[in-house]
């Protein structure tokens, strides 16, 4: 079984998101991580660049800013990293989401389990949402 996470991000750094966590939250169950990075304005692809694993591929890419209205830029840029995903499994995730180390087995064994199974398109998690100021 071949798993890839993917996500994009742009100004990462700047907007506060944990997304080096995010990465490396997924790095120990998956075989790639394809990451969409957009042209940032902070040092958002220098630290991913920094991650020392040689599961991570960045593409670079440009945001086309018409495309703000309705979330339609973070479509593509989602489908752009998805399309370079190699796996069984695309695993996606966002630059805000972090995996519990607990959860990683049970992520793993549950893929593993389903593979080959026809009636299984996805899987999906419940999750909690923490807002606010820290």
């Amino acid at each position: 079984m071949k798993v890839s996470a993917f996500t994009f991000i742009r100004n990462g750094e700047m907007l506060g998101y944990p997304f080096i966590e995010s990465i490396q939250s997924a790095l120990p169950i998956v075989d790639e991580f394809v990451i969409a990075v957009g042209k940032s304005e902070d040092q958002t692809l220098e630290r991913i660049r920094s991650i020392p694993s040689n599961k991570i591929r960045i593409i670079e890419t440009e945001w086309n800013e018409v495309m703000q209205d309705r979330g339609f830029v973070y479509a593509q840029q989602k489908m752009i990293a998805q399309f370079n995903c190699t796996g069984d499994w695309a695993f996606y995730l966002e630059g805000d989401e972090v995996l519990h180390e607990k959860d990683l087995n049970t992520i793993q064994d549950t893929m593993q389990r389903h593979l080959n199974n026809p009636e299984v398109e996805a899987l999906y998690f419940d999750y909690y949402h923490f807002y606010g100021k820290p």
